[in-house]
């Protein structure tokens, strides 16, 4: 008899599963699918991953922090105000000179994200922690090993940490964004073109000019902290691991 009921249990627990998958399957074959985007749609998304947009700018809450939350920016500005912004910029945004036609691209992909039926876009910037993040440990490393620096590196880590380059940046290596291992630019560019980055970004790879913009005396100190980072190195990643 237990046998029985076993046997008629199991198929019991059978028809059920089969029932959830087929039920499912249904809702996920009936749901309302998003139409593909169109060829002018997909070429504003190939403009925005190739500038580096999601760097600074959120879309359904994925991205930066630096600029507002595009993902319903269609409905919040007129094509002038938008299309002003795409060429110009505005603030700390940089001019990216964009076309006529790349703006007609780029604001198609924003139109088709911009769906406020599923809700609207909001930026969420959370809550800083003291001595949290990437810069969180290695804070309290240079802290320690500044006191022994020479003049003017000092400065120019704190001018450094009054604009949001940290944003970007991580300590000692490649951000998962791409912005590169800034203990090594020293020796990769000529000051010359050191100089120009720390005054005007570079744009075409997605960097903003700094905001607010360094003083004179601020570039030469950014510099002196960039110096002695890259011959402190060894030294700074000893005391991060330890």
């Amino acid at each position: 008899m237990t046998r029985m009921v076993d046997g008629l249990t199991k198929k019991v627990i059978l028809t059920c599963l089969v029932a959830a998958f087929g039920v499912q399957t249904a809702l996920v074959y009936t749901d309302e699918r998003q139409d593909p985007l169109s060829d002018i749609e997909l070429r504003g998304r190939a403009l925005w991953h190739e500038n580096a947009c999601q760097v600074c700018h959120q879309i359904y809450g994925q991205g930066g922090f630096l600029g507002p939350d595009l993902t319903n920016v269609a409905s919040r500005l007129d094509d002038s105000r938008l299309g002003s912004l795409l060429t110009v910029g505005s603030g700390q945004m940089p001019a990216y000179r964009f076309g006529p036609e790349e703006v007609d691209d780029l604001s198609a992909y924003l139109g088709a994200l911009d769906r406020p039926e599923l809700g609207r876009g909001q930026l969420r910037l959370g809550t800083e922690t003291e001595g949290s993040g990437p810069w969180g440990a290695f804070d309290v490393v240079l802290a320690n090993a500044l006191e022994e620096a020479p003049s003017g590196v000092a400065e120019g880590y704190q001018a450094f940490k009054a604009r949001p380059c940290t944003a970007c940046h991580t300590p000692l290596s490649d951000s998962p964004v791409g912005a590169p291992d800034l203990s090594t630019v020293s020796g990769r560019l000529a000051l010359a073109d050191l100089r120009e980055v720390l005054m005007r970004g570079r744009p075409e790879v997605g960097m903003p000019p700094p905001a607010p913009p360094f003083e004179a005396s601020e570039v030469e100190d950014v510099i002196e902290f960039l110096a002695w980072l890259a011959v402190s190195r060894d030294d700074l990643e000893a005391g991060l691991a330890s």
